[in-house]
């Protein structure tokens, strides 16, 4: 359930809008993109512990953009085998 009862406009850097909008889901928001960044920030489970403790944020960071890249290809090729099995 989406909650309208008050907004805020915020200032961004043009860098800072672009990675969001890659980031963002069709039908997303960029409020629900900030919920669900936020969310997934506090679920991390190996932010402070195992490998991933000695992992330089960069490098998570682009892992973590690795993993985003591969779920988009995953979703346009599943696309894809839809609209040959089914036609569109």
């Amino acid at each position: 359930m989406i909650d309208y009862m008050t907004s805020k406009m915020i200032s961004i850097r043009d860098d800072v809008y672009k990675n969001l909008k890659k980031l963002k889901s069709p039908n997303e928001s960029f409020s629900e993109l900030i919920e669900r960044l936020i969310a997934n920030q506090q679920k991390d489970p190996l932010k402070f512990f195992g490998i991933a403790k000695d992992l330089s944020s960069e490098l998570v960071e682009e892992f973590e953009k690795a993993i985003i890249e591969a779920k988009k290809n995953d979703a346009m090729k599943s696309i894809s085998k839809f609209s040959e099995l089914w036609g569109e």
